[in-house]
């Protein structure tokens, strides 16, 4: 890009910003631009950030700027799972109990599924226990799933539902990272 006169590399204006802008030339519509940061990659979260938010940034008007946020599931979705084991016990016929730490340290969740239920098929199952998972169990803890909190925060947030059963749990830890996405909403008329 060094002399091109380009901010962001077309992939990221044809894979980010593009299908952004166009989703979002509906008032009522937001974005959420979410990658999962596997061990590997956990030392470039910052730098990760950026790139999907000057995507966003550069392509989008300044009306759509703010309906379009940038979050991480820490490591993987499958981290998740370990929050609410009664969703997994229930699809793979284990007999798991919950996570004793924050899940969003378990640095591989998938693996470790499958090495608990070899028959695991992350989209076929996957797909049966994030419909059965718990959101407020999985976010009962203050201390725990800051990634994931701070995305159902700047959601609750974004589209104005104050008074829903998850909100009390949404006030606990944030992503330290994308916690800032908050700065972004316009700020609210009472």
């Amino acid at each position: 890009m060094i002399g091109s006169g380009k901010q962001i590399p077309n992939r990221d204006a044809d894979e980010i910003g593009l299908p952004a802008r166009n989703f979002l030339s509906f008032d009522d519509r937001y974005v959420l631009v979410i990658d999962d940061l596997e061990e590997g990659r956990s030392t470039d979260t910052q730098q990760t950030f950026d790139r999907y938010r000057l995507a966003l940034d550069t392509m989008l008007t300044e009306n759509q700027a703010h309906r379009a946020s940038v979050h991480f599931l820490v490591n993987m979705l499958e981290a998740y799972y370990f929050a609410d084991t009664q969703a997994v016990n229930a699809v793979l016929g284990t007999e798991l109990d919950d996570f004793d730490g924050d899940v969003e340290t378990i640095r591989n969740p998938k693996r470790d599924l499958k090495v608990l239920s070899p028959g695991f098929d992350e989209r076929e199952h996957g797909r049966q226990i994030v419909e059965r998972l718990n959101v407020p169990h999985v976010l009962s803890r203050a201390d725990a799933c800051c990634s994931l909190r701070t995305i159902f925060a700047w959601i609750y947030t974004a589209i104005e539902e104050p008074d829903c059963e998850i909100r009390p749990l949404l006030d606990g830890c944030h992503n330290e990272i994308t916690k800032g996405e908050f700065d972004a909403l316009p700020a609210r008329v009472n």
